[in-house]
């Protein structure tokens, strides 16, 4: 690297976009990584829901079925009550409850039918889910390591670059890197070139005296977006020295 100011303050920039660039990488990595983690506790909260729903069918199904024990229960006892009757009319009218029990026990029958054919679809889709939960769970931990893997890469190379940092600014005017700190933190591209005597940027046009400035190789800033410009003619020139 040229000892020259100009060439080492190009040199930090191009240093800085790299360092830029790792750093978007590494955010871009974490949302990723945090992207799956939400896939996952959306599977998650799926398959507990389907776990719901057989509970709850397994509940129906209990609560038919318990009903059904007391239809048979009184089933029973008018059975044995109509043993021990002798009053015609009090034999009529227990047996016409007892068909009325009779009746309420087949219709029982078709919605505890119906209970069971819920819980059994339920089961099948809760175990199916299953499966596929357990499968896309691995599938997202598998891509998560490597999301994980790559971050460390990611920071370790920053923190190469950033060690490095110090070096670079070595040789590098105070005032263009005062100016400079300032506009790195507000936009990714704080140093443009001039561009038909205007900033490539904003399109601001440039004075002739600061065109005449940035010909001899000084930085200028733009007087619309502050960004620090340089004329390129000025690259040129130390390339092909």
């Amino acid at each position: 690297m040229s000892d020259h100011p100009f060439l080492r303050f190009i040199d930090l920039v191009n240093f800085d976009q790299k360092l830029h660039s790792l750093e978007n990488e590494k955010n871009s990595n974490i949302a990723e990584i945090n992207a799956l983690k939400k896939q996952e506790e959306e599977q998650a909260h799926h398959l507990e829901d389907m776990n719901k729903r057989v509970f709850q069918a397994k509940k129906r199904v209990d609560e038919q079925e318990l009903e059904m024990k007391v239809l048979d229960q009184k089933e029973k006892d008018k059975k044995k009550k109509l043993e021990n009757l002798s009053d015609y009319k009090e034999y009529q009218a227990i047996k016409a409850e007892l068909e009325t029990v009779h009746q309420a026990q087949v219709a029982h029958e078709k919605i505890i039918l119906d209970a069971w054919h819920h819980l059994e679809q339920a089961e099948h889709a809760a175990q199916k889910k299953t499966v596929e939960h357990t499968e896309y769970v691995q599938q997202l931990h598998e891509k998560q390591a490597a999301l994980d893997q790559k971050s460390l890469q990611l920071d370790d190379q920053i923190a190469q670059l950033i060690e490095q940092r110090k070096e670079k600014e070595a040789g590098v005017p105070a005032e263009w890197l005062e100016k400079y700190t300032i506009m790195r933190a507000r936009v990714p591209d704080p140093v443009v070139e001039i561009y038909h005597q205007s900033c490539s940027s904003c399109s601001q046009m440039i004075t002739q005296q600061e065109m005449v400035r940035a010909r001899k190789g000084a930085l200028v800033q733009c007087q619309t977006c502050y960004r620090l410009l340089y004329a390129p003619e000025i690259m040129e020139k130390h390339e092909a020295a």
